[in-house]
């Protein structure tokens, strides 16, 4: 075995933030979806096979989005101002979704958790890493990171 890093999960959180403190950005880079870590299994499995998973416009939205940058993504806004797709703190999961996360050992991904609003609720939910979005969940009742509505 060599001694280079290249196995994303030898990489500590620590050596990613030393590369963000040193100002490298993948905000220019296209997003580049990775399906190596899907979970297939709960609540959020991201299985295709789903009734409720519509493949068609899926696919076509995650077409649209590799043909963009990370900061053309991350410019776009809901109809109230707010980014409509964000990093999700773990703080902010919701119980299930806290549960499969620590079921699947990601904890050294803990900061790097990001969220793809496709429709009004649905998301798909996965781990980012410079320019790839690795994907993890599928989220069609936005329950993974559920908003807290401001009542007025």
């Amino acid at each position: 075995m060599s001694g280079k890093s290249t196995n994303r999960k030898k990489i500590s959180l620590n050596s990613k933030r030393v590369v963000r403190e040193q100002g490298y950005s993948t905000d220019g880079e296209k997003v580049i979806w990775r399906f190596d870590m899907i979970d297939r299994g709960g609540k959020f499995a991201f299985d295709l096979d789903r009734a409720d998973f519509p493949c068609c416009e899926i696919m076509k939205k995650m077409i649209d989005y590799c043909n963009m940058t990370w900061a053309e993504v991350k410019k776009q806004t809901h109809d109230d101002g707010k980014s409509k797709h964000h990093l999700i703190s773990t703080e902010m999961l919701s119980k299930d979704a806290m549960d499969r996360f620590k079921a699947r050992n990601l904890d050294e991904y803990g900061d790097s958790i990001f969220s793809f609003a496709l429709q009004n609720k649905l998301r798909i939910i996965g781990i980012r890493e410079g320019g790839h979005f690795h994907v993890l969940w599928y989220d069609p009742n936005h329950e993974v990171c559920p908003s807290k509505k401001k009542h007025t």
